[in-house]
């Protein structure tokens, strides 16, 4: 345990995070381009990179997913690295879904998911 560390709210920093994320809930942006620093394993990161190339308002299942990364077989890898996501809307994990067109696990619940697609749906016009 750390005592002596203290925690400050930048509001310079976090503009850009909360300015884009209004646009895409407006239905204005439909893709982010913030600076993010997140490390975690390679495999993971891998799996982050190819979610953020989904399109916007299009869904991929987690075998696809696992085949576009060379990786086929690696599909339940590829869906414990999407739930280490921590950017759950800027990393677009929401676009993945199960094989059998069902909504399968979400950090922020199925509803969200449903919501996020069903918002994107919406806005198609924007890709």
């Amino acid at each position: 345990f750390i005592s002596n560390i203290e925690i400050k709210e930048n509001q310079d920093k976090v503009k850009p995070f909360i300015d884009q994320l209004n646009e895409y809930f407006n239905g204005t942006r439909n893709s982010f381009d913030l600076k993010i620093d997140i490390n975690s394993s390679p495999f993971n990161e891998t799996v982050w990179q190819a979610l953020t190339k989904i399109s916007y308002g299009e869904t991929t299942t987690y075998s696809d997913l696992a085949n576009k990364i060379n990786k086929p077989n690696a599909f339940r890898a590829v869906a414990s690295a999407i739930g280490k996501n921590p950017l759950n809307i800027v990393i677009p994990c929401h676009r993945v879904i199960g094989k059998d067109g069902q909504l399968r696990g979400y950090r922020g619940g199925l509803e969200m998911k449903q919501s996020l697609l069903e918002l994107e749906s919406r806005h198609t016009h924007l890709s």
